[in-house]
């Protein structure tokens, strides 16, 4: 079984493309992590994950996977409150 290093800089899409799902095609957002080089002395930003948009194909309504590394959560809009 592959390793995934999403955090190596690689995005996760880029990785397990066999997985023909949601991973191939272009995420719709980056996840980055701020850390501080201290070779540099700056800030720079490593690629942690990526979030990429969906639709349900039951509902039709839009939501969101959110992937880090083994990680996959799904992101649904909060729905407005009717008064």
């Amino acid at each position: 079984m592959k390793e995934e290093n999403a955090g190596d800089g690689e995005m996760p899409e880029n990785q397990n493309v066999e997985n023909a799902g949601f991973e191939a095609r272009q995420p719709e957002y980056r996840v980055v992590q701020p850390e501080y080089d201290t070779r540099e002395g700056k800030t720079v930003f490593r690629d942690v994950g990526a979030i990429w948009k969906n639709v349900s194909q039951k509902t039709g309504k839009e939501f969101f996977t959110l992937k880090i590394g083994k990680l996959r959560l799904l992101v649904f809009e909060n729905q407005k409150l009717q008064r």
